[in-house]
């Protein structure tokens, strides 16, 4: 009887982690960190036309997010911002590759939370006096692309030991308004939500594409909770609200 009662309990608590403490299903959401903003704006609207659902996200830089999905994190739906993580988590069979869809784009500027005059890019940084913050050029999305450009623009070996590195999208956009980096190179959209940033300038290279792809897990339990927000975020609103927040629309970007 005892073992009875332990297994029991045992399936109550595993019955309790598929929903929360209101009787809603919890969607768990692995998102990029660049998209905090608007996904918080995202939950709101999805809860007016699915209210049995409630969202929970996990917000990090993309790397680290399939890092966690491939060490058995409890994730439904990933939201990234690398085709590259994406691939990653699809070549060990972790997402369903059906599912995968392109939601979003995004750009680089270089960013200021000074008034500069000065809108070249190029000038910009060969201008720069203090440090320059990037993302982690080795593993965060936003590093990669930045050493991208950098890089095709013929300065990423000119600004070494000028660059300060940054664990994700949002550490650099902090970095910037702290003063703690006079200039940063980050997402058109962290920029456009930031009141300390004054100045931010595209930087533009050959070539460089972001996109914002996503993809419902293999071992989701939620997967029609989980495709149906990922519907929402692929459809005429979500992508009016990605828009409002600085992102590309899926058809804008390159």
């Amino acid at each position: 009887m005892k073992k009875l009662a332990m297994l029991t309990a045992a399936l109550l608590l595993s019955a309790c982690g598929q929903t929360s403490a209101g009787g809603k299903t919890e969607l768990f959401v692995s998102s990029a960190s660049s998209l905090t903003e608007v996904m918080k704006a995202a939950e709101q609207q999805f809860a007016e036309t699915h209210p049995e659902t409630e969202l929970v996200f996990n917000f990090s830089s993309s790397s680290k997010l399939s890092n966690q999905i491939k060490q058995g994190a409890p994730v439904d739906l990933f939201l990234s911002a690398s085709e590259k993580d994406m691939e990653m988590v699809l070549d060990q069979g972790l997402v369903h590759k059906n599912s995968i869809t392109p939601f979003a784009g995004n750009e680089l500027v270089l960013a200021s939370a000074e008034k500069l005059p000065e809108t070249d890019a190029k000038a910009l940084l060969n201008a720069a006096e203090g440090l320059i913050a990037v993302g982690e050029p080795e593993s965060v999305p936003l590093g990669i692309y930045s050493k991208k450009a950098l890089s095709r623009l013929g300065l990423w070996e000119a600004l070494d030991g000028r660059m300060i590195y940054a664990k994700d999208a949002r550490q650099v956009l902090s970095y910037v308004e702290s003063g703690n980096a006079d200039i940063g190179i980050v997402y058109a959209s962290d920029a456009g939500v930031s009141k300390s940033i004054k100045t931010a300038v595209p930087l533009k290279a050959e070539g460089l594409e972001i996109i914002y792809p996503a993809a419902v897990l293999e071992d989701s339990e939620n997967k029609a909770a989980a495709e149906a927000f990922l519907a929402f975020l692929a459809g005429p609103d979500g992508q009016r609200l990605l828009k409002e927040y600085g992102f590309l629309s899926i058809e804008e970007a390159p």
